[in-house]
């Protein structure tokens, strides 16, 4: 079935998307290969957050330069990618330590596949945390930033005579226009991915008090928030470079 649907998918892209989706499915399979090497690389014994660095700037790369060319919109993207990024990962690092949020939940402790498994890795399991939130946020910052440094290239081609701080302010705008609907899709995404576990919660009768506190609730949470999060940071960030560069 997995086989069948991965069909369906690449010929869908290729069929509507033509040239170009045939080169957004190459650096998908460059992407894949990317994370699969960084969890190669962490099972190793490789140091989890330099090789979550590493595989996040090959990632914007791909993205990026290989799917959409080497040229000011994506430059500005991917300055604005890297700076938002860093403030991002001081902040979840801080934040998961504080929490003390990695590693197995509540529910996967007590589970019945646990017995079946070897639980002494070699790892530690908070820096993977913020590996896991770092990685599954940087999606969404390239599509913004792309989105908004593309948007005001067209705007600047059409308006040449704006000024910079004209050209930041509609870029601004562009980012206040989709950010809802990027802050919906993300929660939507956390909620699809918990309906099952929302019922298992509802059916064990838990009070709200151990559900706030849950460490499972926070894990499933926080990468949704700091999704959201960098995603507001980027617009001006993105805004702003794009602004300067043209």
């Amino acid at each position: 079935m997995l086989m069948a649907l991965g069909v369906i998918l690449l010929i869908s892209i290729v069929v509507v998307g033509g040239d170009r989706g045939v080169v957004s499915l190459i650096a998908l399979c460059g992407n894949l290969f990317v994370i699969s090497l960084a969890i190669w690389l962490m099972a190793s014994g490789m140091p989890v957050l330099f090789t979550t660095i590493g595989a996040g700037f090959l990632i914007s790369c791909i993205t990026l330069f290989y799917q959409n060319g080497s040229n000011v919109k994506t430059w500005s993207a991917f300055i604005a990618v890297l700076l938002t990024m860093s403030i991002l990962f001081f902040a979840v690092y801080f934040v998961i330590w504080k929490s003390e949020a990695g590693g197995l939940n509540e529910i996967q402790a007590v589970g019945e596949d646990v017995f079946y498994y070897n639980m002494n890795l070699d790892i530690n399991m908070q820096k993977v945390a913020v590996s896991v939130i770092i990685l599954s946020t940087l999606g969404t910052v390239l599509d913004m930033a792309l989105t908004v440094t593309t948007s005001i290239y067209e705007v600047k081609m059409h308006r040449a005579d704006l000024k910079m701080k004209e050209v930041m302010e509609s870029g601004i705008q562009i980012g206040r226009e989709v950010i809802g609907t990027t802050v919906n899709t993300l929660l939507f995404a956390y909620l699809g991915e918990s309906l099952l576990l929302f019922a298992y919660l509802k059916i064990q009768d838990y009070s709200i008090e151990i559900i706030l506190n849950s460490k499972i609730l926070f894990q499933n949470c926080v990468s949704m928030i700091f999704g959201a999060i960098s995603c507001v940071i980027v617009i001006p960030i993105a805004a702003w470079l794009m602004a300067k560069f043209v």
